[in-house]
């Protein structure tokens, strides 16, 4: 799998979301089913503010798998992802994610997937997007 990091400005809070990633997928990402969870940042650790992100943090909590226009609806609702993981997983490959996103610390989301369309189409369609060599990891 790949692995995509998507930085905002230097010094600014992230001026994107998890509702921009998914809309930027979308119709797949609506089709998808999610499973949210806590990004294991050498403990779990899931924090989302704004209406939504209670509703995100209750999911993540009991590792919930939830339908892709209900994360979308959710996500319309959050100020910010702090720290989170939302695996999605398509009709036709339901044991297998499809994509994996990330928000690490909110200072940068991070995908990794093997499907190319997605990856040129959150290329294009965020202004600093770098690749990684592996997925985040926590220091230490």
């Amino acid at each position: 799998m790949k692995t995509l990091r998507i930085y905002g400005p230097p010094g600014a809070a992230l001026p994107f979301d998890l509702r921009d990633i998914l809309q930027r997928l979308a119709p797949r990402s609506l089709g998808a089913s999610w499973k949210v969870s806590a990004v294991d940042a050498g403990y779990q650790w899931f924090d989302a503010t704004g209406p939504g992100g209670g509703v995100l943090e209750t999911w993540a909590q009991y590792g919930s798998m939830v339908e892709g226009r209900q994360l979308a609806a959710a996500a319309q609702d959050v100020l910010q992802v702090i720290w989170g993981e939302f695996a999605g997983f398509l009709p036709s490959a339901p044991d297998r994610p499809w994509i994996i996103v990330r928000a690490i610390d909110s200072t940068f989301y991070e995908i990794t997937t093997d499907d190319e369309t997605v990856l040129r189409q959150l290329e294009t369609g965020f202004q600093d997007v770098r690749r990684s060599d592996a997925p985040w990891k926590p220091a230490g």
